[in-house]
């Protein structure tokens, strides 16, 4: 492939973007606003770009969310179901993209996101609201739509799902990243998994920003735990209004 620059080049520079991509994402989603323009910048078909990036995303919201389990924030009763749902929606999404919708979406999500941004400011809790069944086949769409969402554009998809949580569940920053995580890998793992299947996944260089993934990873969630809610609170309200940014400008 007709690549700006040399292999060894571009296996450095995707490593490092890859490393702090998966630092943040850990914390607050929204690694892919790093490593796609970049893996773009140096010349990757949009398909490999894609593919790549779903594989080697893998790894980091693995990561992350072995580490949030570990420390006791995964406790989520029905993280399974959520687990099933995500990957479903984001296996249909990745199957059924298409530029139109993406055009639709780009004028819908930096709404979205701006919003999301405004309510983590302004929200200090959990909504304690209550649940009942209805509320929760409700959100079990939210989950599914949140997962489709993922398979066919991606950006803001950890903040929303830790928005449902909050809003819907009524569970803290803490407890609504930790399962945004494993939600986040099952939508990625699905995704990669029919890119794979097509052939568009580059694996040594996936393999490579993997690593980092892993590295930054398990930085960025050992640092959210010892710090909790007073870092992750910022740094999603930074990473929902970057994203907004992103995708307004194009």
């Amino acid at each position: 492939m007709d690549y700006l620059y040399d292999d060894t080049t571009i296996y450095v520079i995707l490593f490092i973007v890859a490393f702090f991509a998966s630092l943040i994402d850990s914390i607050a989603g929204g690694g892919g606003l790093l490593t796609t323009p970049s893996m773009l910048l140096v010349g990757m078909p949009p398909l490999n770009v894609l593919a790549t990036n779903k594989f080697q995303s893998c790894f980091g919201t693995f990561t992350s969310t072995f580490n949030y389990y570990k420390n006791g924030l995964l406790v989520e009763k029905k993280r399974v179901l959520y687990f099933v749902l995500a990957f479903t929606g984001s296996s249909i999404g990745t199957l059924l993209v298409s530029r139109i919708s993406n055009e639709t979406l780009e004028s819908v999500i930096p709404i979205l996101l701006i919003s999301a941004a405004i309510f983590f400011i302004t929200n200090k809790g959990p909504s304690g609201v209550k649940q009942n069944e209805k509320l929760l086949i409700i959100f079990n769409l939210v989950v599914f739509a949140i997962g489709f969402y993922d398979g066919f554009f991606g950006p803001g998809t950890g903040s929303f799902f830790v928005l449902s949580f909050i809003i819907i569940k009524g569970a803290n920053i803490m407890q609504a990243t930790a399962i945004t995580k494993l939600l986040n890998f099952a939508s990625n793992f699905a995704a990669f998994i029919i890119f794979a299947f097509q052939g568009y996944v580059l694996w040594y260089l996936g393999l490579t920003m993997a690593v980092a993934q892993i590295a930054g990873a398990y930085t960025g969630s050992r640092f959210a735990i010892k710090n909790g809610e007073k870092v992750v609170r910022p740094v999603l309200v930074i990473v929902s209004i970057l994203l907004s940014i992103r995708i307004l400008i194009g």
